[in-house]
């Protein structure tokens, strides 16, 4: 191809990629039309009315225009609409660039443009005159604050955006709606506290309102709310000194200077934040009795603060003049004593919600859940209720166990970064594991761990608690046994490998690793060490076993073995039980070879066992699940699923999980998918350092950066 056909096809291309890129923005306007016309007519109008370079409230026509008290009482009623679409200086239209998109536009997508319309529209008339009517009363009782805000006057269309933005925060789906209501709230509360400007009495007056309208789709905070509810407050109220240690403030409370907070005290604050809220998100008793105690001292000197404000006498000093140091100090506290005041009555109602100690364990018997502590008893329930293909991972040592309430069920999960990582489905009966998944998430909440559940089948998925999601990260590789023959051309691998063994005198066994001689069981441990070691890092855990579970008596080993005893390689297969005791199925852990060896022993190995079990009587065999890994794509990709495959493709290099479950694809299985359930998206970090945690819980900081260059290699 010429270089002149080369640059026509390129310019093509890049002709296409804008043409594909103007459709996209073509239809993304045509949802939002009444955002768009929206910021339209504010720009003009500060084109027209010049209010785009200068400041609005250095015009003569100002107060004409502007809505407020005043206006309100000279009759000036039209100024709703006026001064809506003004901006009172040129850097508003940044703010505006930000608050039109979020209060509006948001809206307009999950809502319809009717809608973001008439909580614009509303919202602000509401807002300008409520806030009308509450600064005017207050001003009437005596408030010497609403008494300055009585004679200002304001523009903007900021109560329509406050509107907006709590209605499109009220339809966002749970949790997220309450987090973002209590931001809002929070935000608006403390603005009328601290700055105090008519602007931000309009915003209460707004979020108020929407509040109010949505209050009948509000329900009872779950546990793991209200202790969101309680850290944000502590999170606040620090951040309201910070801001008053370096801003005047004004608000119901009276006025402060700029700096008339010690930064030593802001320091201490800080502090509190990082431990006692910390505490309290995660539900510690301690971290509650400590807020208790400060909330209670912060409320009685607000209360002396109210008091002593009552009395302006008192900050008169002894010549007579008045003392404005002190004056600031008492405002402030009585400001910060209202706000711990709602947050004292918020923790003494939801009291049941810190009840986690500092060691935290979901069992009432003390040592009870340590790892391996009631192993046998973990190990009766598999083999009496049977389950999946990962039940008999939850007898393995690393796991701590979680007896229901039914004492024919339990939960196998192993705690890691503040995590409860569920190995699995909980060992129950079909019809019970919802209800025993859900009983152990509640446990592990009030223990202040975060639940989820890795390698979760179907079954769990349909019956986990409500609001959770579900996220495929593996696919596990089935295959039927009954009638299983290794004919016709999809199977060729597989009798090519058997064929091979028997020509060259490689033979197979499925024996217990127990009973073996010492010989051959220190061949299998020298393998697998040989195996690790080139991996650079300690041995996987978790989902994947080592030779220590080889060894137990349950579990079988198929061997490969040459004429002279030498152990080519080897396979460990866990048992999958039906309820009354009698294994259904076998699924493959440990997959080993020698080095050098007999080259296909994997394919001869899984083959031979196929049809030892198939003569046994089971019924299936589980090629285990490859993470990160599916045969095919999936449907609706999320983006989170869409960063699990790149990550995959990362990791692929150092751990092989795709080259393994392509591999499996020799043995024709069908696929079921494996999912990891959760709360919700923000625990999806945590829990991801949870999992490395416990796939690799012996590696030392130095190896995982190793490991972490050599994937980027």
């Amino acid at each position: 191809m010429s270089k002149t056909s080369t640059a026509s096809t390129e310019a093509s291309a890049g002709i296409d990629t804008r043409r594909a890129g103007w459709r996209a923005a073509l239809r993304f306007a045509a949802r939002v039309p009444f955002t768009i016309a929206l910021m339209a007519t504010l720009v003009m109008v500060g084109i027209a009315t010049g209010t785009l370079t200068a400041p609005a409230t250095e015009a003569d026509w100002y107060e004409t225009f502007a809505y407020g008290v005043p206006s309100f009482v000279d009759g000036r009623w039209w100024t709703v609409v006026t001064g809506t679409f003004l901006v009172a200086a040129p850097w508003g239209y940044l703010i505006l660039a930000v608050l039109v998109p979020l209060g509006v536009g948001w809206l307009e997508l999950v809502r319809g443009s009717g809608r973001a319309a008439a909580y614009f529209f509303g919202g602000q008339l509401v807002a300008v005159i409520g806030s009308a009517v509450v600064i005017a009363g207050l001003a009437e009782m005596g408030s010497s604050w609403a008494q300055g805000l009585v004679v200002q006057v304001d523009v903007g269309p900021s109560g329509g955006l406050f509107a907006g933005m709590t209605a499109a925060a009220a339809a966002l789906a749970s949790p997220w709606r309450g987090r973002a209501l209590l931001v809002l709230t929070a935000f608006t509360l403390v603005s009328v506290l601290f700055l105090g400007s008519v602007a931000d009495v309009e915003h209460a007056t707004a979020v108020g309102l929407v509040l109010l309208m949505n209050a009948r789709s509000f329900t009872k905070p779950s546990l793991r709310e209200q202790r969101f509810v309680a850290f944000i407050a502590v999170v606040t109220l620090v951040a309201v000194q910070v801001v008053a240690s370096i801003l005047p403030t004004t608000g119901p409370f009276g006025t402060t200077d700029a700096g008339g907070l010690d930064m030593a005290d802001v320091v201490v604050d800080a502090v509190i934040v990082l431990v006692v809220a910390t505490g309290l998100r995660r539900g510690y008793r301690a971290a509650w009795i400590t807020t208790i105690v400060l909330a209670s001292i912060n409320v009685l000197f607000g209360a002396l603060a109210m008091f002593v404000l009552a009395h302006p006498e008192v900050f008169v000093d002894a010549s007579g003049s008045p003392d404005p140091a002190a004056q600031e100090a008492v405002t402030f506290a009585a400001a910060v004593g209202f706000l711990w005041a709602v947050m004292l009555a918020w923790l003494l109602v939801y009291a049941r919600a810190f009840r986690a100690r500092l060691r935290r364990r979901l069992s009432g018997d003390r040592g009870a859940d340590r790892p391996g502590a009631r192993i046998d008893e973990a190990r009766r329930v598999v083999e009496t209720v049977g389950g999946g293909a990962l039940s008999w991972m939850a007898t393995w040592r690393d796991n701590r166990h979680y007896f229901g309430g039914d004492p024919g069920t339990v939960v196998a999960y192993q705690t890691h970064q503040g995590v409860a990582l569920v190995l699995g489905d909980p060992i129950a009966p079909p019809d019970e594991v919802g209800t025993t998944l859900r009983e152990f998430a509640d446990a592990a909440e009030r223990a202040g761990f975060v639940p989820c559940v890795f390698g979760a089948s179907a079954v769990a998925r349909d019956g986990m608690p409500d609001g959770w999601r579900a996220l495929q990260v593996a696919e596990d590789t089935l295959v039927d046994l009954p009638g299983l023959e290794f004919t016709g051309k999809r199977w060729g691998a597989v009798r090519t490998a058997i064929n091979r063994a028997e020509r060259e005198g490689v033979r197979f066994r499925l024996t217990n690793l127990t009973a073996e001689p010492r010989s051959v069981r220190a061949q299998v441990t020298a393998i697998s060490e040989q195996w690790v070691g080139d991996k650079g890092l300690p041995e996987m855990r978790f989902t994947l076993g080592s030779v220590d579970e080889a060894l137990d008596p349950a579990v079988r080993v198929a061997l490969a073995e040459s004429d002279d005893g030498t152990v080519e390689g080897f396979l460990s297969w866990l048992p999958v039980f039906a309820p009354g005791g009698t294994p259904r199925g076998w699924t493959l852990d440990l997959m080993r070879r020698r080095d050098g060896g007999f080259p296909p022993v994997m394919e001869f190995l899984i083959g031979s066992s196929a049809l030892a079990f198939r003569d046994d009587g089971a019924s299936f065999l589980s090629l285990s699940g490859a993470p990160l890994a599916h045969s095919s794509e999936l449907d609706d990709e999320n983006p989170v699923e869409q960063a699990l495959d790149r990550l995959g493709a990362l990791l692929e290099p150092a751990y092989g999980f795709r080259s393994l479950h392509r591999f499996k694809q020799k043995f024709n299985p069908r696929g079921e998918p494996m999912y990891l359930l959760y709360r919700d998206g923000s625990d999806l970090a945590r829990i991801g350092v949870a999992l490395v945690r416990a796939y690799l819980p012996d590696a030392s900081v130095p190896q995982l950066v190793r490991a972490g260059f050599s994937i980027g290699r």
